[in-house]
């Protein structure tokens, strides 16, 4: 793994806006944003349900800082989780964007590092932005953590069947416990 020379504050939590509050990744993401915030990171998400909400819970836990991305609501697309109310009144800060794309960017851009969970084709958007920045800005990218065994199959098998460089391979990894993750973040981070 690469050290990154950015300097780590806003940590977004990535996953599915579906996942049940009784699943091991919604009880794993309170867990893993209590833990972050406990150790003064901001956490960051869309502002929906599932394991955004879950990790705003986490971090008002430990009275931690939330801010969330999320769309005007005079421009919400069709299929979209959208904004839950629980989780914008534990914002600290909202942040409004014109449209998805524009959410999706202000995501990547604003913050210094990723936790993502398993999710669906817009978490796959998010992960597939975040990594390519991290390439373009290696040695100051923002590191990615993965969390659950599920996606050790999943990025070998993408390592496997593409191109990636060596700097793409080291600006990652992959923890499956809510203990894991300052041990991460101090192995990623220069900070």
């Amino acid at each position: 793994m690469e050290k990154t020379k950015q300097k780590i504050t806003r940590i977004a939590i990535l996953g599915d806006g579906t996942t049940p509050k009784t699943n091991r990744f919604f009880k794993s993401a309170v867990k893993v944003a209590k833990i972050l915030a406990e150790n003064g990171y901001t956490i960051v998400n869309g502002g929906g349900p599932g394991i955004m909400l879950a990790s705003t819970l986490g971090a008002k836990q430990a009275n931690g800082k939330v801010e969330i991305i999320i769309i005007s609501s005079s421009a919400t697309p069709n299929n979209y989780e959208g904004v839950n109310d629980k989780n914008l009144k534990l914002a600290d800060k909202v942040i409004k964007t014109a449209n998805y794309q524009s959410r999706v960017n202000m995501l990547i851009n604003y913050v210094d590092a990723f936790v993502i969970f398993p999710g669906g084709t817009g978490s796959l958007a998010e992960v597939g932005l975040a990594w390519s920045e991290a390439k373009f800005d290696f040695g100051h990218h923002k590191p990615l953590i993965f969390f659950g065994k599920s996606w050790q199959k999943v990025i070998s098998e993408m390592i496997s069947q593409f191109h990636f460089e060596p700097k793409e391979r080291g600006v990652y990894q992959i923890i499956n416990s809510h203990a894991e993750i300052i041990p991460a973040l101090q192995k990623l981070a220069g900070n």
